[in-house]
């Protein structure tokens, strides 16, 4: 196929099984065009993939592995909820937010990575990653959105951004494995109940 052509992929048909090749030329994964397909465990994507619609691979439980290419600048809602057997993943540096529970339930994920061009987290975006120890979007992003992290059981880090804006409702609920987060003086608001249920945390 020719690079650069509007070549989408849309729903497919039947069970897929295994790795999953899309293939070099295709630009967009339309919204749930993988939804549910459970005997997927790994998607390699093209260079060219430039988006990934809302649900696109929603309910995907085998899925473990996913590259997610350099150039790609948009990431649909949900498109990765209840993949449960993620344990890893690179965020390009061309995406600016990871959008509402895009990686919501995803129990497995450990690790998070890239990100160096985030701007924010939307609602629910990891929430409920029970296993999540790392996520190297938190060095960037200053916009982080109602229960991002919510119940991130795992999670650990010590700092946010100097530049931070923002931190939502219940951003970071029963996340119990923080124990101490510095936070920037020149933050604009941090709702009363983000740490809610964070009994080790103090905050400086």
């Amino acid at each position: 196929m020719t690079e650069g052509l509007d070549i989408p992929v849309r729903g497919c048909e039947g069970t897929l099984f295994g790795r999953v090749v899309v293939p070099e030329g295709v630009t967009s994964i339309d919204a749930r065009a993988f939804v549910r397909q459970t005997q997927i465990t790994a998607i390699e994507l093209p260079s060219t993939v430039r988006s990934i619609g809302e649900e696109a691979f929603l309910g995907c439980m085998a899925l473990e592995e996913i590259v997610l290419p350099e150039g790609l600048v948009e990431i649909g809602a949900r498109a990765f909820r209840n993949c449960t057997a993620l344990a890893s993943v690179h965020i390009p540096s061309t995406i600016d937010t990871v959008p509402e529970g895009a990686f919501s339930n995803c129990s497995r994920l450990e690790r998070v990575t890239g990100g160096a061009g985030l701007y924010g987290i939307a609602a629910q975006g990891f929430a409920r990653c029970q296993a999540l120890c790392a996520c190297e979007p938190l060095d960037v992003a200053i916009d982080i959105g109602d229960e991002a992290f919510n119940w991130c059981n795992a999670l650990t880090f010590e700092r946010f951004p100097r530049e931070m804006v923002y931190i939502g409702e219940y951003a970071f609920r029963h996340c119990v494995a923080l124990r101490r987060v510095e936070m920037p003086e020149a933050i604009e608001y941090l709702a009363e109940n983000a740490f809610a249920g964070c009994e080790e945390l103090v905050r400086v």
